[in-house]
């Protein structure tokens, strides 16, 4: 990048304290002319001063209040929640619970915010590495620089696919088309003369020309109106699943939480402890960290992007990505290599090799940067030769018409210095120049045939003419290019395959090319020509979408056929992918699910495109895609572990409410199961005993907050990427969801009836193992009912105490908070595999996350007094500690290594059997399909245009060796070749016939089996 020297401090200060408070178009520094010479453009002394006078040529970003950002995580319908809860044990002076919930609420607000900041820093500066480039003419020589360096008086260049990077006028030279779409709205493209204003981000749609910058910046009109406009932020697929699963999962909870609040104050419980229960609950329940870590697994996973070379500018694109089930790669630069050389021309004119290249680089823009492909490689030919380098000296340009996909070819006007001489030179699709020239029939004939040579050898043919004396055009020539497939293209494209995505070459090169090309590179023969799109569907023997679907690819198309393309395999439910570097294919970038702008491509087609990359050819996709399914992953797991955890603490929290209410009044004494007289902001609460088991809000906001931790972790596991293409089978995820978490309900309802099985009974003698003090006096002594003899059994021996074999009620609440935190923490190891949990081993993060997880859960079921003693819980012993552990993974290997795997087996099996007739369905559209297109390719040639060239000369050959030696007439050879296609068309149709009967049989065999299966499912 070019930098202008900085101006000393004095001088920028003068500058800066005479700025005109409104700029005019053109406006400069006092002393200075408006604008540079066309001939020489701006020194850079002249560019530094006006650059401090006028600042960067760079929309000013609306900056957000970082102190408000942070404020923002702190309000929301979660944060208010926990509010809420921290408002209540306000209200109840529970301090510890308080300083639990303020701990919560602000750990969420400031991770969130911190993470949330640095993905956005991240994105940014990922789109920092797009900055648009212009071609600035400074001290007489062409240069690409940034455009934010441009300032007004500039000298620039507009070209095809050029996104116009300042407001300027144009200069002298050929009409401009331009694309105002984004700024006015106009559909069509405006044809702009020289004098004309061109405003900043309009693109250039054809031609080429000079302009004077007029304004930058925020004065621009672009920038003008950017002030108005607010931008509004699409929803991604992504978050859209991620919305239903959280509108899921809160319906959910909210149903049973009310459910569970009426029980409770039916119950007789406190109307603020009841709140505070069921908000918690509430609070623990709904997945707080989605946002946080859905952001964080994209933003990790676009950094590790950017270093392999693919720059996201939406972060939602990643995971689409990961669910692409259809390429369609441009040919050149894409999957070949974008080098051009020059091979023996074909020389049809009075001219030699030399000259007919020397014309080509007449018809070429002399520029010393920013040429294209052909026109650098002509360039550099020429100027090998030392004389064509003298000689092109004295050739003047005086008008240049520039390449664009319509025309397709390059004229420019010149004139001989030294003989005063003035006429035009041109290049381009040799069909086109042909026409133009309009030679006698052998002239044709062999420049075609050379072409139709060099295409079947993979060579792109250029046609060269000239005017003569009397104006009027010559063919010349014709060039062969020839730009060979990448080394690795081959191999990359089968391992595309592999994944489960068939790749498409949609190409503007001529058919018998790309057909070519395809070949060399395994991806078939089925190339279609853009006629195809104007055909009936009875001319085309299908449908448009059936064809689309069912070809190889497509040569000489437009842009608006790229786009209808794309468009076609949207609709007929395809995730598609498109890569292009040309403002060509900018359309098909913006519609297709995932637009890919390959390296080197034009500033229209990276704004168009969602990733950009730096790196050359198709490895970089590959590895992009790989690294995308591995990102969706992490997100799958995590929504499969979040719907586990919520279904564990909802309903297993309903069952105890609900399903051991009696049981609880039974199994502990009234002492036990006291809450005490407590003191709130409205008075005194009554000391009463609790009759439903509940755990305190300590236990549940832990629970939450341990969870939350162990969650951001999952944004860096190990996991390997798919096979196929992924998608959001909800089914299948909450499914699996539910039968992990209906296995931890299950497994902490019945620890839970251990527990209450396990305790010394409500009254004096209806258990044993009892104290004496938990039970009333009478007349001032213990009642002699209380039976103290120690409980024995398993149960008693390993989970009650050591010398009554019983366990108190708060004791109970601290076995099933270990219990639930531990068997959930232990789910997110098996919610991220198919197979057994050992199958994969846990990323460093996630492994370690879970090793403290643990450790802070039992330092708190051992130690939960020292916290405070009014927490309605005590601290268990080492030997209940490993009973609870010893339970907790009993369960664990019933979920993971049996439930899992056999739910998945069974909705593997499901699936079989209800695609058994799709894949019926296939076989015959597969094989029908093939045998369609071949009866395409028989009847209308090569990409459908008629019979080909080699065609035409294999029955000519063939007449000649029959021994007719006159040319047959032009009636003769049509009667020839129709009653030819309609013989090979009697012979497909009869092989067609003979093919349908033999797949009628095999669909008749598969229905019968499939009707068999259907049974044994019922």
């Amino acid at each position: 990048m070019d930098v202008p020297p900085v101006p000393d401090s004095s001088t920028t200060e003068a500058l800066l304290d005479n700025r005109y408070s409104q700029l005019e178009e053109g406006s400069a520094p006092p002393g200075m002319a408006s604008f540079a010479p066309v001939a020489t453009g701006l020194t850079e002394a002249e560019a530094s001063l006006r650059l401090a006078y006028h600042g960067p040529n760079c929309l000013e970003e609306k900056k957000k209040n970082l102190c408000l950002q942070l404020l923002s995580y702190f309000w929301g319908p979660m944060p208010i929640m926990i509010w809420l809860a921290a408002l209540i044990e306000w209200i109840n002076e529970s301090w510890p619970d308080l300083a639990i919930l303020l701990t919560l609420q602000f750990l969420n607000g400031f991770v969130s915010f911190f993470e949330e900041k640095n993905a956005g820093d991240a994105v940014e500066a990922l789109k920092n590495s797009l900055t648009p480039k212009a071609t600035v003419k400074r001290e007489g020589r062409w240069r690409i620089m940034d455009s934010k360096l441009l300032v007004p008086g500039d000298v620039i260049n507009l070209k095809l696919g050029d996104i116009i990077p300042a407001d300027c006028k144009l200069l002298d030279g050929a009409p401009l088309q331009v694309d105002q779409a984004a700024l006015t709205g106009e559909s069509l493209p405006v044809t702009m003369y020289p004098g004309d204003a061109a405003k900043m981000g309009a693109t250039v749609k054809r031609g080429e020309i000079e302009a004077h910058v007029t304004a930058t910046g925020a004065n621009t009109f672009f920038g003008k109106a950017a002030r108005l406009v607010n931008s509004v932020e699409n929803v991604s697929r992504f978050q859209k699943i991620m919305f239903k699963i959280n509108m899921v999962l809160l319906s959910t909870a909210v149903v049973i939480t009310t459910i569970i609040m009426i029980v409770l104050l039916n119950e007789g419980v406190a109307l603020l402890r009841t709140l505070a229960i069921c908000v918690v609950l509430l609070v623990a329940s709904i997945p707080i960290a989605m946002q946080l870590v859905s952001t964080s697994t994209m933003a990790v996973g676009a950094r590790r992007l950017a270093e392999n070379g693919v720059i996201v500018s939406r972060l939602g694109a990643i995971e689409e990505m990961a669910g692409m089930d259809m390429l369609c790669s441009d040919k050149t630069g894409t999957l070949t290599q974008n080098k051009l050389k020059l091979y023996e021309p074909i020389i049809v004119g009075d001219v030699d090799g030399r000259e007919l290249v020397f014309n080509a680089c007449l018809a070429a823009k002399r520029m010393e940067e920013g040429q294209d492909a052909i026109d650098l490689c002509i360039t550099r030919e020429c100027m090998a030769d030392p004389q064509s380098k003298k000689e092109i000296e004295l050739y003047q340009e005086l008008a240049f018409e520039p390449f664009d996909p319509t025309s397709k070819r390059t004229v420019a006007t010149v004139k001989n210095t030294a003989t005063g001489k003035t006429f035009r030179t041109c290049k381009g699709m040799c069909n086109i120049v042909l026409d133009m020239c309009n030679p006698d029939n052998a002239t044709r004939m062999k420049a075609v045939g050379g072409v139709q040579e060099l295409a079947d050898r993979g060579y792109r043919a250029l046609g060269v003419a000239r005017t003569n004396d009397n104006d009027e055009w010559e063919f010349l020539g014709v060039l062969s290019l020839f730009d060979p497939p990448r080394e690795d293209t081959k191999d990359t494209i089968a391992k595309a395959m592999e994944m489960g995505i068939p790749v498409k070459m949609v190409t503007g090169d001529q058919t018998a090319i790309a057909k070519e090309t395809c070949r060399s590179l395994g991806l078939g023969a089925g190339i279609l020509g853009c006629d195809v799109f104007e055909q009936s569907d009875a001319e085309r023997q299908g449908s448009l979408s059936d064809i689309v679907r069912d070809a190889h690819g497509f040569a000489e198309v437009f842009p608006e056929h790229k786009f209808r393309i794309v468009k076609m395999l949207m609709d007929s439910g395809f995730t598609c992918g498109m890569t292009g570097d040309g403002v060509n294919d900018a359309p098909a970038l913006k519609r297709a699910n995932i637009g890919i702008a390959v390296e080197g491509a034009t500033d229209a087609a990276r704004a168009a495109a969602d990733i950009v990359l730096t790196d050359p050819g198709l490895k970089t996709i590959i590895d992009a895609i790989l690294r995308a399914r591995k990102i969706f992953a992490r997100v799958r797991n995590y929504c499969i572990y979040r719907i586990s955890a919520t279904f564990q603490l909802v309903f297993f929290f309903f069952v105890a409410v609900i399903g051991f209410k009696n049981k609880v009044t039974t199994s502990f004494p009234d002492s036990q199961r006291m809450v005490a007289e407590s003191k709130t902001l409205f008075g005194e609460s009554a000391a009463s005993a609790e009759t439903i088991f509940t755990l305190p809000v300590i236990a549940l906001v832990a629970i939450t907050l341990l969870n939350d931790g162990l969650i951001i972790s999952i944004c860096k596991d190990k996991v390997f990427p798919a096979p196929k293409p992924q998608a959001w089978f909800l089914r299948e995820i909450f499914s699996i969801a539910v039968t992990l978490g209906f296995c931890l309900v299950v497994s902490n309802c019945t620890l839970l009836l251990v527990g209450l099985n396990a305790g010394p009974g409500a009254t004096a003698g209806s258990g044993c193992g009892q104290f004496a003090s938990d039970y009333p006096y009478v007349n001032g002594l213990p009642d002699p009912l209380v039976n103290t003899n120690k409980c024995t059994g398993f149960v008693a021996d390993r989970l009650g105490d050591s010398d009554l074999g019983t366990i108190t009620y708060r004791e109970l609440k601290t076995i099933i908070y270990l219990s639930l935190s531990t068997s959930g923490f232990l789910t997110i190891l098996s919610a991220r595999t198919r197979g057994a949990f050992f199958s994969r081993r846990t990323g460093g993060y996630l492994g370690a996350a879970t090793v403290v997880a643990f450790i802070v859960t039992n330092l708190m079921a051992v130690g939960v007094e020292s916290i405070s003693t009014g927490l309605d819980m005590d601290n268990l012993a080492w030997k209940q500690v490993l009973f609870v552990w010893v339970w907790v993974l009993i369960w664990f290997i019933i979920q993971d290594c049996f439930l899992k795997v056999a739910a998945y087996k069974a909705i593997d099996w499901y699936y079989a059997i209800d695609k058994s007739e799709e894949q019926v369905h296939n076989i015959l559209s597969t094989n029908i399909e093939e045998e369609r297109l071949t009866q395409r390719r028989t009847s209308m040639g090569v990409g459908g245009r008629g019979n080909s060239i080699l065609t035409a000369s294999s029955a000519n050959e063939h007449g000649a060796d029959s021994g007719v030696h006159a040319r047959p007439s032009r009636v003769t050879f049509d009667a020839k070749m129709r009653a030819s296609q309609e013989k090979t068309m009697r012979d497909s149709y009869d092989v067609l016939a003979s093919k349908f009967a033999k797949l009628e049989e095999e669909m008749s065999g598969l229905r019968r089996e499939l009707a068999n299966k259907k049974d044994k499912k019922k």
